[in-house]
């Protein structure tokens, strides 16, 4: 007796094609052990004093995460108060039509405080440096505010930035000039809050950087505060980013603080004009800027300050901690088949 097996079921899973695993095309977990996966770093030391760094203190995957504290010397030249992390993008992938997906985790120790307000993060453009999207912190409020054609508050939540717990914002960004076909989708702690919003998301034909950490307007205050970022991602799709918190097969891992510092200092910075930037967003959902201003940036010193990459890249592409790459989920099925061939050619030979 002969025992045919289709060679399509033996090289697909017994008919079942395998299953595409996340790939995303830049990852800023820290797990390098230093901030050298970010392209620019801003404010890292001030005074002596590290305000960004690399530390096993607290993780949400992996090893490491980035420690970002935020004093009232943290001075940029316009007199903004900053210390974040940058990435760029690979050219094009924030030009007009693209659609661009990127992700990450933070952890506040602390409640942030509700006056000033803190902006854990946003987009902006290259050589006109025009904030187009921004997350804004009061307390335990998060909003996020699309700047262009007018300044609207898509999502508000009170209540949301719970400290001592780890939070994740995952965004779908469709670029373009066209505010009819600009388009923004996040989500917050893996629950979808803002969907389709449109908005012109290209202030202008350069390409479009994000910056995450600690940012506030020209203000004095008193008190040290502090976030720790993890398991930045960029990615093609939703699965790339994860936008629950854990990515897939990942797990949370602390220990003691190492005070790893990463290779860029951020030198030279360029100078983003203060303007009315840190202005409180509103409350209410889809409100509109009167003035149709909004918070903005602009640069003007030099070429400091556009994202280029003064890092020595280590740990940079090598990387896949926390990417979410699935095994092979055909194995179980190729040894299988293997052994049903083993037994077919057995038979043959006692045919």
């Amino acid at each position: 007796m002969r025992i045919f097996v289709p060679l399509a079921l033996l090289f697909t899973g017994f008919g079942h094609a395998p299953t595409a695993s996340a790939a995303p095309v830049w990852v800023g977990d820290i797990e390098s052990a230093d901030l050298s996966q970010w392209d620019y770093l801003l404010n890292p030391e001030v005074n002596g004093m590290t305000y960004a760094q690399a530390t096993t203190e607290m993780a949400v995957q992996g090893r490491y995460a980035a420690r970002v504290e935020l004093h009232n010397d943290a001075v940029w030249p316009n007199g903004l108060k900053r210390v974040e992390l940058q990435h760029s993008p690979e050219a094009g992938r924030t030009a007009e039509g693209a659609t661009t997906y990127f992700a990450w985790s933070f952890y506040l120790p602390e409640v942030l405080a509700t006056d000033p307000t803190t902006q854990i993060g946003y987009w902006e453009s290259e050589q006109s440096y025009q904030q187009m999207m921004a997350f804004q912190v009061s307390g335990e409020s998060l909003s996020f505010s699309t700047r262009r054609p007018n300044n609207v508050v898509q999502w508000q939540q009170d209540g949301v930035l719970t400290a001592g717990e780890w939070h994740r914002i995952a965004m779908r960004v469709a670029w373009s000039k066209d505010v009819n076909l600009g388009e923004v989708d996040v989500w917050f702690d893996g629950e979808q809050v803002v969907v389709a919003a449109a908005a012109q998301t290209l202030a202008d034909d350069n390409p479009h950087f994000t910056h995450v950490g600690l940012l506030r307007g020209q203000v004095e205050f008193d008190e040290v505060a502090v976030i720790f970022i993890d398991d930045a991602v960029e990615g093609d799709n939703l699965e790339d980013v994860h936008p629950d918190l854990m990515p897939p097969g990942g797990t949370t891992s602390g220990g003691e603080d190492t005070g790893a510092t990463g290779e860029d200092t951020g030198t030279e910075p360029g100078e983003t004009s203060a303007g009315d930037s840190m202005t409180t967003a509103a409350t209410t959902v889809g409100t509109t800027d009167p003035d149709g201003t909004g918070p903005t940036t602009a640069t003007t010193a030099g070429d400091a300050g556009t994202g280029e990459s003064t890092s020595n890249g280590a740990g940079g592409d090598d990387d896949s901690s926390g990417c979410g790459c699935a095994s092979d989920p055909r194995g179980g099925a190729w040894g299988l088949g293997l052994l049903l061939l083993a037994r077919c050619r057995r038979r043959r030979g006692a045919i």
